[in-house]
């Protein structure tokens, strides 16, 4: 599935969506400025995980406002998810907020563009929070040198 420009949207699915989605290999999100989360269970009573049984690849790029997958407090589990790739996501500070499980993550994309540095910090969440901790640090130093050339002027 392939999900590109919906800029009206703060979130893709519902829980109840996310638990039907049983065959899905891949999902790819793009470009959609407004997202804050892909899963939002918002008003919904959970019972148990929300499993992608066959998700093997997913790809986050180029979403400014994305907080998190799911900001809710739940379980995730991607019994045979090998490929994460997020690029362009600055807002992203971790990949969920409940227990997590990726016993097949084998590559874990990170940076600004797929060619970026492979950074495995152990597991998703503590990677995508490196992640948002770099970019943080960059960001800053980045503020640090233009502040001292516009002294130096």
């Amino acid at each position: 599935m392939e999900v590109s420009r919906c800029h009206g949207s703060i979130s893709l699915m519902a829980c109840s969506t996310a638990k039907s989605l049983m065959l899905l290999e891949r999902l790819s999100i793009a470009d959609c400025e407004l997202i804050e989360e892909i899963i939002s269970c918002e008003g919904e009573d959970l019972q148990g995980s929300i499993v992608f049984p066959k998700l093997k690849e997913l790809r986050l790029s180029h979403l400014p406002s994305i907080a998190s997958f799911s900001l809710a407090h739940h379980s995730l589990e991607f019994p045979v998810l090998q490929m994460v790739i997020v690029t362009e996501c600055p807002k992203m500070k971790n990949f969920c907020q409940g227990e997590l499980s990726t016993p097949r993550l084998e590559q874990m994309h990170l940076t600004g563009d797929e060619d970026g540095e492979l950074q495995w910090e152990g597991n998703l969440n503590t990677t995508i929070k490196h992640m948002f901790d770099q970019m943080n640090v960059q960001n800053s130093q980045a503020v640090e040198v233009t502040d001292q050339l516009h002294q130096i002027e």
